[in-house]
């Protein structure tokens, strides 16, 4: 599918006679985009470190969740799935942050990402109704307004979980409500810090804009004039479109809508196969410097290991080898 979507010959041209200072200041935006979803994530991660049963955990420094995002980067490029990367935030930082405190942290910020997406589409819209029309419009508006009650729903979500399941003779159903539980209990302690939510929500906006402002660089390097506007419209249909439950994390589909979107809106084939290219590769580096800390994380644990199993006495190392 995106051998036979994509001009090759027209996307090389586009890509060799591309201008490396624009396409260092889409890095560099990127750069900003990425900084931004830490942020996003880890400022609803920081808040509210009290969870049940009265323990304080520490705040996680901004260097390990830095780590954390680079890393599930990588396995978001690697692993045939959109949540590539929240799974293995989840098995990374669950334990020593608890689960229900870490899928609520992952949630928000995907709704924010999500909210401010929504609201720079429904601009974008706005700006270009008159060639749109009012259904592009309508349909950002209406996907901000959903995103918004969910917000609403996930802060209340501890008033709608019947507690008296808690104690249900079903174990299936206690470990169901016990997890919905922990996770409605830290939203809810999302209403206690409204400044953390807004923080989220505002540096989720930012972050979307300056993604677009540097895909828009990206077309410019390339020899696109293609405004903000056209892009706040498109992107979003094209992660629509990487739903499709034939497709490997939307591949093939997703270069197909935004080339087919492109052209309708007055770029060439060729350009717009390479802005596609462009937009697919944008986060190989950052996958790629992931890909680096977890390979050294996995060394430092293994030496911990050997050190520890160094540290014990003979019998005990012997006893540790033995076939259960």
């Amino acid at each position: 599918m995106l051998v036979h979507t994509v001009d090759w010959n027209g996307a090389a041209r586009s890509l060799g006679h591309a201008d490396p200072l624009l396409m260092i200041g889409a890095l560099g935006l990127t750069c900003l985009a990425v900084a931004a979803s830490v942020v996003e994530w880890g400022v609803l991660l920081r808040t509210a470190p009290v969870t049940s049963g009265g323990q304080r955990h520490s705040v996680l420094a901004w260097r390990r969740l830095s780590s954390s995002y680079l890393q599930s980067l990588f396995f978001t490029q690697i692993v045939p799935a959109g949540v590539g990367g929240d799974a293995m935030r989840a098995v990374d930082m669950g334990h020593s942050v608890g689960h229900g405190r870490l899928f609520a942290s992952l949630a928000g910020s995907r709704m924010a990402g999500m909210l401010g997406m929504a609201c720079w589409g429904l601009a974008g819209a706005i700006i270009l109704r008159t060639w749109l029309g009012n259904g592009i419009m309508a349909g950002a508006a209406i996907l901000a307004g959903v995103i918004m009650i969910t917000w609403g729903g996930a802060l209340s979500a501890d008033f709608l979980v019947p507690r008296r399941l808690l104690a249900s003779g079903s174990w299936i159903v206690r470990k169901a409500v016990n997890a919905l539980h922990s996770l409605a209990e830290a939203f809810a302690s999302y209403r206690s810090h409204p400044h953390a939510v807004a923080q989220c929500l505002l540096v989720g906006a930012a972050g979307w804009g300056v993604n677009l402002l540097a895909l828009e660089f990206a077309a410019k390097a390339i020899g696109v004039d293609l405004s903000w506007t056209v892009l706040a419209i498109a992107i979003p249909l094209t992660l629509l479109a990487a739903l499709a439950p034939f497709s490997v994390n939307g591949l093939g589909v997703r270069e197909g809508v935004l080339i087919g979107l492109l052209t309708h809106a007055g770029v060439s084939s060729g350009h717009a196969g390479a802005l596609s290219l462009l937009i697919d590769l944008q986060m190989v580096p950052f996958a790629v410097l992931g890909a680096f800390l977890w390979m050294r994380r996995r060394r430092r644990v293994a030496a911990t290991h050997q050190v520890e199993e160094e540290a014990l006495p003979p019998l005990q190392t012997a006893a540790a080898t033995l076939p259960l």
